[in-house]
């Protein structure tokens, strides 16, 4: 029988509320630091040299605490300037915006990793994703997977594929683009009131 999560710990509800979450769970800061420091997310922009430690350490200072998430994005701008990148030609690579989209993915990848990791470590085989503010309604995360309750394997499964093997995805993940919000949380949990401010429990809608 799966043991019952506790209902007093703090969850984010969406990506820009994880800073704040982790900073009154320092079990899923350390969850996540071990998660990058095991596992390499390989992107075009961090190929070269000792491109992918420099952005290791950002990330890793970043879940730490000891960076903002601003200031995460600018240290990635600077130390991963295109400069010393051998595809520093490339405006796709390098397209505008990309420092910011770099560091909220992988935020958001290790983030919703270290949740589904908390989740089968209890026991429980059920995930939640709840609806984001800034979500598109015309998502496949926002149509398929926000409000809605999942198989919390398949989607820890999933994004280790997608984000870790680099296969292509087949059905929905989170995070699901480069924009996208969604975190995952357990069922039942409260979500969205990291810093003390009154929580409340996600629906029960199953997928």
């Amino acid at each position: 029988m799966a043991a019952a999560i506790p209902t007093d710990l703090s969850w984010a509800t969406q990506l820009g509320e994880i800073p704040e979450t982790l900073a009154v769970r320092p079990d899923l800061r350390t969850a996540m630091r071990f998660l990058l420091a095991h596992h390499e997310i390989p992107v075009k922009v961090t190929e070269g040299g000792d491109r992918r430690a420099r952005r290791k350490a950002i990330l890793d200072a970043l879940f730490a605490g000891e960076l903002a998430l601003d200031a995460a994005i600018a240290d990635t701008e600077r130390q991963l300037a295109r400069d010393d990148s051998p595809h520093r030609t490339s405006n796709l690579v390098f397209a505008s915006g990309w420092a910011k989209r770099l560091v909220h993915t992988h935020t958001s990848v290790f983030y919703s990793w270290a949740v589904l990791e908390f989740i089968l470590a209890s026991g429980a085989t059920r995930c939640f994703v709840p609806h984001a503010p800034a979500e598109s309604a015309t998502s496949a995360c926002s149509r398929l997977l926000a409000g809605k309750q999942h198989d919390a394997a398949a989607l820890r499964d999933r994004l280790v594929s997608c984000y870790v093997a680099k296969q292509p995805a087949r059905a929905p993940l989170v995070p699901n683009h480069p924009h996208c919000t969604h975190v995952i949380a357990p069922v039942g949990a409260p979500v969205g009131a990291p810093v003390g401010a009154p929580a409340r429990a996600p629906s029960p809608q199953i997928a």
